[in-house]
């Protein structure tokens, strides 16, 4: 065993050594993490372990860490249905990976991780649905400082799971069957005077379910095209405006369109530890299609913020929001509007005992459609998850974990209403 640890370390330290000379020569590590790492951290208990997961806590700053983890769990509700609920054991199993590199130009953050969650008590393939969930993802955030005036960002991220993500707002809002999806921002600033700079940033999304069914109106690529004119106020304050230009193509039904969005708002930092970011205007949407019920256009206010906050060494807090114009969920009805909340804590009691909390709610309203060849009526539906999770580190490699998710969906359209939840624990090996 202790030839194949170290085995691993070296292959690992390898590829690190490798990943650091491309970023940039005679780097430091530094400990800051990806901006994709807490989005799987708590919203499913079959998420395998993310960059929060696999550290070391308290312990150590070394920059690589190799997780292993194995959860054993409760479901109440595999399938997500409101009509005779399927209750399960569940065995969990992941492996992740992180490595964090930087220096005064350069920093790279990379997280990998992949996992398997199998329900016993299921039977097989039961009703078109698999008695097991797989989860795979990939994160990458790269930052590099070409000159005093330019700045490159990456941030990318890229998974493969079964179970809907409420923290990163990505699939159906239920067990849906395997899918893929990928979201892809680079960002170029450039600093034009000490108070005026912009922002030109691309965004890929791309989202492909394994079932056809779901697939036929949900399979979709989105192009994103925004610019950011930044103007700084006062030292802890930046006036914004922005324009952002959506294309979203459908790979099946004819549901395309583009949108335009008008913004304005502010960054703002009350101290080092506290900063909120705000935007709202409006977004403007025209289909492109033949469809008589997926046509027209349509107009809608936007808004969203974000709220940071460090309570000292050892609580970190972080509030989103969001409203407007969205992707709808269902094959009938082509538009809704939707409002996101979500928050996510952190907290280390001790040295050795830590915590998660994350809590998010969904509120969707559904357009009616009322053409000469299809009438649907409009509805609401309201989606909320909360997680908690525990993690006991005995010492530098052992920790012990628990964590219970609840999960209720509402709506006016029957057979639409589940509730689930999901207990579980776990040991996690760190090296």
């Amino acid at each position: 065993m202790s030839s194949l640890k170290q085995f691993v370390v070296s292959f690992v330290l390898g590829i690190a050594a490798i990943l650091a000379q491309c970023a940039f020569a005679g780097g430091e590590p530094f400990t800051s993490t990806s901006s994709f790492s807490d989005k799987n951290s708590v919203s499913n208990a079959s998420t395998v372990a993310t960059s929060d997961d696999v550290g070391l806590g308290n312990f150590s700053r070394f920059p690589v860490h190799v997780s292993v983890s194995l959860r054993e769990g409760y479901d109440d509700n595999v399938f997500t249905s409101s009509i005779n609920p399927q209750e399960s054991w569940f065995t969990n199993a992941g492996l992740g990976l992180t490595y964090d590199f930087g220096s005064p130009r350069t920093q790279l953050s990379i997280g990998a991780g992949a996992g398997v969650t199998y329900y016993w008590d299921t039977g097989n393939n039961v009703d078109g649905n698999n008695d097991y969930d797989v989860n795979a993802y990939i994160s990458l955030s790269l930052t590099h400082k070409a000159t005093p005036r330019l700045t490159f960002a990456v941030a990318s991220y890229l998974t493969y799971q079964s179970q809907p993500d409420f923290a990163q707002a990505i699939g159906l809002n239920r067990r849906s069957g395997n899918f893929f999806f990928t979201q892809d921002k680079g960002t170029v600033t450039y600093l034009w005077t000490p108070r005026f700079s912009t922002a030109t940033s691309y965004t890929f999304v791309g989202l492909r379910y394994d079932d056809r069914s779901v697939g036929f109106f949900e399979d979709r690529i989105e192009n994103i095209f925004g610019n950011e004119f930044r103007f700084l106020l006062w030292p802890t304050t930046t006036l914004v405006a922005e324009y952002r230009y959506q294309i979203v193509s459908y790979d099946r039904i004819d549901r395309d369109s583009t949108t335009h969005f008008a913004l304005g708002g502010f960054d703002h930092s009350f101290s080092p530890r506290f900063s909120l970011s705000l935007r709202a205007g409006a977004e403007f949407r025209e289909y492109d299609s033949n469809d008589p019920i997926n046509n027209g256009s349509d107009t809608s206010p936007y808004g969203e913020a974000t709220l940071n906050y460090a309570l000292g060494k050892n609580t970190s807090l972080s509030w989103t929001n969001r409203y407007g114009i969205e992707e709808p969920d269902v094959q009938t009805n082509p538009s809704r509007r939707t409002f996101r909340t979500g928050l996510s804590v952190k907290h280390n009691f001790t040295q050795r005992i830590s915590g998660q909390l994350g809590a998010f709610y969904q509120h969707d309203d559904y357009d009616s459609v009322n053409s000469p060849l299809f009438v649907s009526d409009g509805f609401t539906e309201d989606a909320f998850d909360v997680a908690v999770s525990l993690r006991y580190a005995v010492n530098r490699w052992f920790a012990l974990e628990g964590g219970y998710n609840h999960t209720e969906v509402t709506s006016d359209v029957d057979f639409r209403d589940y509730s689930r939840n999901r207990v579980w624990a776990g040991v996690n090996v760190t090296f």
